[in-house]
């Protein structure tokens, strides 16, 4: 689901890049980081975390979003010291154009719960992910009894809870790394590295 054009302004903005950019870099120390790896973001929005990473480290990056003009922003923002292994495409993440474990890394920050079918997104991204690779997440987890009363409507976002988590976790033989949970009444701010194996 795009984001709201109100959403989209907030996003956008410097401060924003610049925090997600610093948890992105808090995470990636989690990850064994070589050359030539292949990265990619789900759900990259104006390509602020993507641009960091491809000038920061030695990496193939891709980042996709679902949003034309959030990948018109990302495209638009590439300069000639950019990493040349940069591409942003407009993708839908419950299907990822890309080979079976084709990725080293794959990050993805504040798009699942924009996603009504976010498990066949996290399918997808598990797909992709290449054996040892790295899973790098962020998001809203939501209290049971938020997600009970979010499911009790229709509606196009996605509502995932700690329980939902570890069962995907579980399931498909990731090991966690890192997790870090700041609580609030209705949800959580969640954030983790997992590896596959």
């Amino acid at each position: 689901m795009k984001m709201a054009r109100i959403e989209k302004r907030f996003v956008n903005r410097p401060q924003h890049a610049e925090r997600i950019i610093s948890r992105a870099e808090k995470l990636l120390h989690f990850a064994d980081i070589r050359e030539g790896q292949r990265f990619l973001e789900v759900g990259c929005g104006n390509g602020a975390v993507s641009r960091y990473v491809a000038k920061k480290y030695p990496l193939d990056v891709t980042g996709v979003d679902v949003d034309p003009d959030q990948i018109r922003l990302a495209q638009a923002s590439l300069d000639d010291d950019d990493n040349v292994g940069t591409h942003f495409l407009t993708v839908d993440a419950t299907r990822l154009p890309f080979r079976d474990r084709d990725f080293n890394i794959v990050l993805s920050f504040g798009v699942m719960h924009h996603i009504a079918n976010w498990l066949d997104a996290f399918e997808e991204i598990r797909r992709v992910l290449k054996h040892g690779g790295y899973f790098i997440y962020y998001d809203l987890i939501f209290t049971g009894l938020a997600a009970k009363f979010g499911r009790s409507f229709r509606h196009s976002y996605g509502i995932t809870t700690m329980q939902d988590l570890n069962s995907f976790v579980k399931e498909n033989n990731l090991v966690t790394l890192f997790t870090s949970i700041k609580k609030s009444p209705l949800w959580y701010d969640y954030e983790a590295v997992y590896q596959s194996r």
